[in-house]
């Protein structure tokens, strides 16, 4: 997705990684990459239009993730900007 996995959990004198109090997310998001809904179009390509929540469910599930409200919440705001970004927006 862009990120190294080594630059997750960097400390705070890092210019790299992500936020102490975001890597819950990036971690559980970075678990469902492989649950994203795809739709093909006429021309061959296609497009991405969200995670397959029940799919995203069993996968937090057999890695043994606690997705809490608060979590999942924060995984939909990652969620929202990979689909922005994948639509060049």
């Amino acid at each position: 997705m862009g990120i190294p996995l080594d630059d997750i959990d960097q400390g705070p004198d890092q210019d790299l990684g992500v936020w102490d109090q975001h890597v819950e997310a990036v971690q559980a998001f970075l678990d469902v990459t492989t649950q994203f809904n795809r739709l093909a179009m006429p021309d061959g390509t296609f497009r991405v239009t969200g995670l397959n929540y029940p799919g995203a469910q069993a996968a937090w599930a057999m890695a043994g993730v606690d997705i809490t409200p608060d979590l999942f919440a924060q995984v939909q705001m990652i969620e929202r900007g990979a689909l922005a970004q994948w639509s060049g927006n």
